[in-house]
């Protein structure tokens, strides 16, 4: 066997040995960081996608009266005027897990043309239980009528409702962050942040 294969390490010039220096173990903090921000990334991709999913949203409606002779006056007295008579309508969306988003009152407006209500937000059509018409009063207001959302125009008694979506991300989102599960991933969210940062400054400080 040739002799060059047989020198030991002692045999090496001391600039190489030199350079054979241990690898210095992993800190456990950054170790720990870098966990966290693998949970961060997975969180923020599985709320993109589920909020994508759930992005479908409502954006307006519109009503229309189908004989306006049947529309429910405000006050049947001769000496109010034919305009005070008309109904105040107003519009209710009501959300699956309680609670409505009130879209507006259109005052003594007959709905025999139509009338239509622009969402300011859109919601995502997966929180819609019922959209709702009343005939708003200050003391106690009257229910009209109340559909489902469709993708058809509905008609209620004397009413006929047409809805109109839309793609919207952001109400996807918010939608998504109102579950159970979208809390969570938002609660584990921030929780990893800190640690994160945490973990990172411990690190640095301990050299």
């Amino acid at each position: 066997m040739n002799e060059s294969t047989e020198r030991s390490d002692e045999d090496l010039p001391e600039s190489v040995a030199g350079q054979q220096s241990p690898r210095k173990s992993m800190s456990p903090f950054v170790l720990t960081a870098w966990i966290c921000g693998g949970t961060i990334i997975a969180c923020v991709l599985a709320c993109v996608v589920l909020g994508f999913v759930r992005s479908h949203a409502l954006v307006s409606v519109k009503l229309t009266a189908l004989d306006p002779n049947q529309e429910p006056r405000d006050h049947d007295v001769p000496l109010f005027k034919k305009t005070e008579a008309l109904p105040d309508y107003q519009l209710l969306v009501i959300r699956r897990e309680g609670g409505s988003v009130n879209l507006g009152t259109r005052p003594n407006t007959s709905a025999k043309d139509g009338l239509v209500w622009d969402l300011t937000e859109p919601v995502s059509t997966v929180e819609i239980a019922t959209v709702r018409l009343q005939d708003q009063d200050k003391l106690m207001s009257d229910v009209v009528a109340e559909v489902p959302l469709a993708w058809e125009p509905v008609e209620e008694g004397n009413y006929r409702f047409e809805f109109t979506t839309s793609r919207s991300f952001a109400a996807g989102v918010d939608s998504f962050f109102q579950t159970p599960v979208g809390m969570a991933i938002k609660g584990a969210i921030f929780l990893a942040v800190f640690i994160c940062i945490g973990g990172i400054l411990l690190s640095v400080f301990q050299g």
